[in-house]
Parts: structure tokens; C-alpha cells; sequence
């Protein structure tokens, strides 16, 4: 049986035209839930805040340190302090601390699930007079390898700088984090 054409196109006074009721339903939905999530939006800082703060509290209890010594250009020793803290039998943070004349060097390094998350390196005057002065100081923000956010504190620049902020820290951290767990597999063997 067929129906007639007049039934078939007769619509409801409410009904909207062109859209039936449930796609309406789920767009409203949809606008609803978007708002929500938008309120409690993922900041990717507060998350790295977060991570740096549990890290160093684990890095009292548990940080584990091991001296290099290296030759630097014309026969001068130079003499590492490494420090870093395993949680899970996985690397948290590592920080290398070296000396070359009056200037002392810090780079400090984050990591997350395996991945750098902030790297700081900071140039201050070895036994200055005040204990927090910093000649020069880079604080490097990554998400994934991508540099998010790059900060730069003292003195206009010093031998740390980086002329590429995208690349260099990750070849700097790529190159310490190799050196590490070599050492950490022969103190291991020792």
C-alpha cells in the first residue's frame, strides 16, 4: 500500500525544517560538553610545574651522584658532578655541575615518561657573595621534542647560548643522557 503524497510530507508545526529533532539534541550536546572541556582546559605548563615539583621531592630522598674527569682544551682537567634520581627504574632528572676558572655551570634536565620536559642551564661566579647570583641562565620547555617555551635570564650571552633554541638542547640533552647511562651501566659493572 502506498501513501498518499499529502501525508507524507506533513510535518509537525515544532519540527524544524531540514534537521529532524535528535541531530538537534546532539548538537546541543555537543556545544555543552565543548564549553565544559574548555573550562578545564589541559595547560601544558601546570602539568610540567607539577611533574618538576614531584621530581625534585623524589630527588631528595633518592639522588645518587658520580664523579668525571675530562680534559678541557690545552691539558686543563675539568671535574663533572653528576647527580640523578631513578624512580621505576626509570631516570627522572639529572643535573651535571663543572667549573671552568671563576664560572661555575649548571645544566639541569627533566624528564617524563622517558621524554626531556625542561632543560635549565645556568652560568654563575663560583664562591660569589651572593649564593643565587646568575650571570646567565636558559630555561628550555618541551613537549614531545618541540620547544615550547624558551627563557633567558642575566647578562646578555654567554658561552652556553644557544644559537638554535629548537635543536641544540635536544642535541645537548640526546648527548649527556647518552653519556649518563653509560656510566650508570659501568658503576653498575663495578
Amino acid at each position: 500500500m502506498r501513501i498518499p503524497p499529502a501525508i507524507r510530507t506533513f510535518r509537525r508545526p515544532s519540527q524544524p525544517n531540514g534537521l529532524p529533532l535528535a541531530m538537534l539534541m546532539a548538537i546541543m550536546a555537543l556545544t555543552i560538553s565543548q564549553s565544559a572541556f574548555n573550562q578545564s582546559r589541559y595547560d601544558w605548563r601546570t602539568n610540567i610545574d607539577q611533574v618538576i615539583h614531584e621530581t625534585d621531592s623524589l630527588s631528595l630522598h633518592s639522588q645518587r651522584t658520580f664523579y668525571l674527569n675530562k680534559i678541557l682544551r690545552k691539558d686543563e682537567p675539568l671535574k663533572e658532578t653528576w647527580y640523578y634520581t631513578i624512580h621505576n627504574k626509570n631516570i627522572i632528572v639529572f643535573e651535571v655541575r663543572y667549573r671552568i676558572d671563576s664560572l661555575e655551570y649548571t645544566e639541569t634536565f627533566y624528564l617524563n615518561r622517558g621524554r626531556l620536559i625542561c632543560m635549565e642551564l645556568y652560568e654563575t661566579d663560583f664562591m660569589s657573595y651572593y649564593e643565587d647570583e646568575i650571570k646567565h641562565g636558559e630555561v628550555f620547555f618541551f613537549d614531545h621534542d618541540m620547544l615550547i617555551q624558551y627563557v633567558t635570564v642575566g647578562n646578555g650571552l654567554a658561552d652556553m647560548s644557544f644559537r638554535d633554541p629548537q635543536y641544540e638542547p635536544l642535541r645537548r640533552f640526546y648527548k649527556r643522557y647518552i653519556e649518563l647511562q653509560k656510566n650508570i651501566l659501568s658503576l653498575a659493572t663495578n
